[in-house]
């Protein structure tokens, strides 16, 4: 009966009828217990009619049955890699490896998530023997010169980018970090091949994916001496970014509210209460939070070059640890203890997250760590209340030189809202009005963090900073710039410079185009109605 079930499952799931193959699978799972083959069918399925998360589970529980059975570790490995799933993939391609050590595609591919998980040093490690095979391979030489930048390592890192272009000049990755990394210098190579990418870009029928990938190298090889021909680029590639996915700011605009409402000042006060009768951790977490391009990296370098402090970067295990309790924390029906025991529950799972993060890396937990995710600000409220002993930097800059900023990056995915002009001041606006509304009700834990005022008045500022989080003064913070720590974000080379004004006022020469922009910010449309 069993294999006749079985067998059944297989036609239905061959046909497509995966509702049908689901449901028998998991029978047979019911009956005889967990088998490899049974759950990465219901992995196959899972990925089929799009629910990811599952399938990742049920390869996770397969593979852990069965790790050397290489059928099972490709489809599971293609997934994670495409969720960005950087623990899992980075585990699943080293089984793979250990199956076929000569699989030089797996180890490039895991250099790749070597390099996305911040292990920049064992990326170089996994790149040596790959290039020691093929000096040429374009793709591997872009890899090095790209670890080599965040390690500080610009100069070194640039010669790859330049080696990889010549070995393939159609490496559009390279050609974006030679100009990148270029820091407006006169090059050869993108004289010549600026102009055929430009021609790429024109040509009738071009693919809208190619030219989403031109138009930011394009943007920023013409940023600073053509801004005219340069926007053009920039908006393109925004609006072609912003027409494959679906945003409503309504929907933005409607969570915060209802976050806001959960975390009122009565709710905050108890939560407070409970978090201070217990035990505080061995390491406090430094949240810096805020809009994107606000200043977050260059605070984060700061604070990483005191010797008693962690950089652990854009790490987001409190918006997963936030999202496992949200049914109960955003359910205003729940009784108020079930719901301040949840928030309770956000609060440990994060630091036994980073803990846990932290060993697995081999790192000894240094008495303060940093977190940089800058989103962190819709739960400033829980970070404050659960968190007590936490330290909670919000930084500001400009509305206008923030938000275009922004803009200039080509964000997509989870920054939905960065790509049209309108919906970035209006996704601003709310951001503004929810840190206003956090600062009523917690306003003795959020230290402001001003890029202006660090630019103005940079040793002060620092000082300032420093004493905010409880540190004491040592002189590698006020040469942060000569910190060597790897740096991730699109802000890793400003920080590898002492603090410098040309920032301030970018967006000037591109005022014309801004105008949607400022009016929106201007007018407070899209904040919060509170």
């Amino acid at each position: 009966m069993t294999q006749e079930q079985f067998q059944l499952a297989t036609q239905h799931h061959q046909k497509g009828q995966f509702e049908a193959a689901e449901q028998l699978y998991l029978g047979l799972l019911q009956q005889q217990g967990e088998h490899p083959v049974l759950l990465s069918r219901l992995a196959n399925i899972c990925a089929q009619t799009k629910r990811p998360d599952e399938a990742l589970n049920y390869f996770d529980k397969a593979i852990t049955m069965a790790p050397s059975e290489p059928q099972l570790l490709q489809p599971a490995i293609e997934l994670a890699l495409a969720r960005a799933e950087h623990a899992l993939a980075k585990r699943w391609l080293e089984l793979s490896l250990q199956i076929n050590p000569a699989d030089d595609e797996a180890r490039e591919r895991l250099a790749g998530v070597l390099m996305a998980s911040g292990e920049e040093n064992l990326a170089l490690q996994a790149l040596t023997p790959l290039l020691a095979k093929s000096p040429n391979h374009a793709s591997l030489l872009n890899l090095k010169g790209l670890a080599l930048c965040r390690l500080g390592e610009t100069d070194k890192g640039y010669k790859f980018f330049q080696r990889a272009v010549k070995a393939a000049p159609g490496q559009l990755a390279a050609i974006k970090n030679l100009v990148a990394y270029g820091k407006g210098k006169k090059e050869p190579l993108l004289e010549q091949l600026i102009p055929q990418l430009e021609k790429q870009f024109q040509q009738a029928g071009a693919p809208e994916q190619l030219r989403a990938s031109l138009s930011p190298i394009l943007f920023a090889y013409y940023e600073k001496s053509k801004p005219d021909k340069a926007f053009h680029f920039l908006k393109t590639g925004n609006d072609l970014l912003r027409a494959s996915y679906r945003y409503e700011h309504a929907q933005t605009k409607s969570l915060f509210e209802r976050i806001l409402m959960g975390f009122d000042q009565g709710f905050l006060n108890e939560l407070r209460a409970l978090a201070a009768e217990a035990p505080s951790p061995k390491i406090r977490p430094i949240f810096i939070l805020g809009m994107p391009r606000s200043g977050t990296s260059l605070v984060e370098q700061i604070l990483a070059s005191h010797s008693l402090v962690e950089p652990e970067g854009e790490i987001d295990f409190l918006r997963k640890a936030f999202e496992q309790e949200a049914g109960c924390l955003l359910d205003h029906q729940a009784s108020k203890a079930d719901r301040l025991q949840s928030a309770l529950r956000v609060a440990s799972s994060y630091i036994e997250n980073v803990v846990s993060h932290q060993d697995s890396q081999g790192r000894e937990g240094a008495q303060f760590f940093t977190d940089k995710m800058p989103y962190n600000f819709i739960m400033t409220g829980l970070i404050a209340a659960a968190m007590p002993f936490a330290t909670i930097i919000h930084c500001t800059r400009e509305p206008l030189e923030t938000s275009f900023s922004i803009y200039k990056q080509n964000f997509s995915g989870a920054h939905a809202y960065t790509n049209d002009l309108i919906e970035l001041g209006q996704y601003f606006n709310a951001y503004k009005s929810m840190m206003h509304a956090w600062e009523d009700r917690v306003p003795d834990a959020i230290y402001e963090a001003n890029y202006e005022r660090m630019i103005d008045g940079s040793d002060q500022e620092i000082r300032a900073l420093l004493s905010a989080c409880g540190l004491e003064e040592e002189e590698a913070c006020f040469a942060f710039y000569k910190n060597k720590r790897a740096v991730r974000t699109a802000s890793e080379t400003q920080v590898r410079q002492p603090i410098y004004r040309h920032a301030m006022k970018a967006s000037n020469a591109y005022d014309e185009f801004l105008a949607p922009l400022k009016q929106v910010l201007a007018s407070g449309e899209g904040a919060l109605d509170l």
